[in-house]
């Protein structure tokens, strides 16, 4: 068994990309672990702040409960302040603590070095999560934590959501698991909304016409949802070269590379 944690700027983050490869974590018995670092209280057109704070934690939850996680952890930092509201040093030192406390083997994380990422939550989430990652099992940072009966921790793997093909080439056949997958993205019920409205937004300024975006109901978003996510899965899996249907691509780093040393041997996999 694996201790496994996800950072992640914003609920849904995971779930849209690797939302499956979780659920197949957590249906091998490795011990998955969310973190959220700010509490969604800007994604919506229609619902105020303290509306959208308000049904965080149910959405959260009930897509964590969907993919098999056991347990959610909330920052609580506003919705698109993340960056302005904490800084580098602190939200990392926060990051360290937590992967030191649950002893994490696995990270999962958005990923630092992805060109023209436009979110500035993503981009701190990034920085933060893998430098707490790659520097939890060295005594000197943040040596207060260690004084209260913590050791520091060595981090075995990093994996990356990789939006753009050409950073996937940790691949994950997720067949068994792209309903979950769906299922957790539909339970943050706010934040499809907001996906579905976002999407009539830009077809209306672009003045193209797909008529089924345009009369859509952003409400009515799961045909929708589910639609974009298998098309999106079954593109990663034509690129993989595995024999399915759907997968999702990583960037990924184990033992710090090491394995480029170790010619003519093999790590086992955990999913």
């Amino acid at each position: 068994m694996k201790r496994v944690v996800v950072f992640e700027a914003h609920g849904d983050d995971m779930e849209f990309m690797a939302g499956g490869t979780i659920a197949k974590l957590a249906d091998r018995g490795h011990e998955v672990t969310l973190v959220v670092a700010t509490d969604n209280d800007k994604g919506s057109f229609e619902l105020s702040a303290e509306e959208l704070r308000g049904v965080r934690d149910h959405e959260i939850n009930g897509a964590a409960e969907a993919l098999g996680i056991e347990r959610v952890i909330p920052l609580g930092y506003s919705d698109g302040e993340l960056a302005y509201q904490t800084t580098p040093g602190e939200l990392r030192g926060t990051f360290m603590r937590i992967i030191r406390e649950l002893k994490a083997d696995i990270v999962f994380t958005w990923d630092p070095f992805t060109p023209y990422e436009g979110h500035a939550d993503h981009r701190a989430v990034a920085v933060a999560a893998s430098e707490a990652a790659s520097f939890a099992n060295f005594p000197l940072y943040y040596a207060e934590q260690l004084t209260g009966g913590l050791k520091p921790h060595y981090v075995s793997e990093q994996w990356f959501f990789a939006k753009a093909p050409r950073d996937q080439y940790k691949y994950i056949d997720i067949d068994g698991y792209i309903g979950k997958k769906i299922e957790a993205l539909c339970r943050h019920e706010a934040q499809m909304v907001l996906t579905v409205a976002d999407m009539k937004i830009h077809l209306e300024a672009s003045g193209l016409d797909v008529p089924w975006l345009a009369a859509l109901d952003p409400h009515d978003y799961h045909e929708t949802i589910a639609r974009r996510m298998k098309a999106a899965a079954k593109a990663v899996a034509e690129r993989s070269g595995l024999a399915c249907e759907y997968a999702e691509g990583f960037r990924r780093i184990r033992y710090g590379g090491i394995e480029s040393l170790a010619r003519g041997q093999e790590l086992a996999e955990d999913v």
